[in-house]
């Protein structure tokens, strides 16, 4: 199921920038506040012109995360994990219509999570795949047509901020 799954997602990433309209699609780089820190890359593709006109894109992400703690007489552990996903980005900017450069966004996909944790050299690693509902929201300002930064909460780093390039 999980090949499946990743088979879907890569499936996605890669057919999303051939149905895409100009201009409107954009890489980016994203930090989550959950936890010590989570690192995000995300590609978004804009579908609206094969969805009526709607104002709609595909967002394909990478989030990781990773910490090591210390447990005196027991040893250093490292925890960590990374997530695949995707989802539907709806963009209520072109509904409100209040200002150009503030666009307020809301979406939902699916994510893909493999966690592990490894322990001093007497302990084998342990790991653990899941996956679920990934739901995002929040606002993304302009700062030239060609970067925007984002402000948003998700499910997978909570309070996360970011900055993309639009091509």
């Amino acid at each position: 199921m999980k090949r499946l799954f990743v088979a879907a997602l890569m499936s996605i990433f890669i057919a999303a920038p051939a149905f895409a309209a100009d201009r409107k699609n954009s890489v980016g780089i994203n930090y989550g506040f959950d936890q010590s820190g989570v690192i995000g890359l995300q590609g978004e593709f804009d579908i609206s012109s094969h969805v009526n006109k709607a104002p709609v894109s595909i967002q394909v992400f990478w989030k990781g995360y990773s910490e090591t703690f210390n447990y005196p007489g027991f040893g250093n552990y490292k925890f960590s994990y990374n997530g695949f996903g995707a989802a539907g980005i709806y963009d209520f900017g072109s509904v409100i219509k209040q200002n150009n450069k503030i666009r307020p966004f809301a979406g939902v996909g699916l994510v893909s999570l493999n966690s592990s944790l490894s322990g001093p050299a007497n302990l084998p690693p342990v790991s653990a795949d899941s996956g679920g509902l990934y739901v995002t929201f929040g606002v993304k300002y302009a700062v030239s047509s060609e970067v925007s930064t984002d402000l948003s909460y998700n499910n997978v780093g909570g309070l996360t901020i970011g900055a993309n390039y639009h091509f």
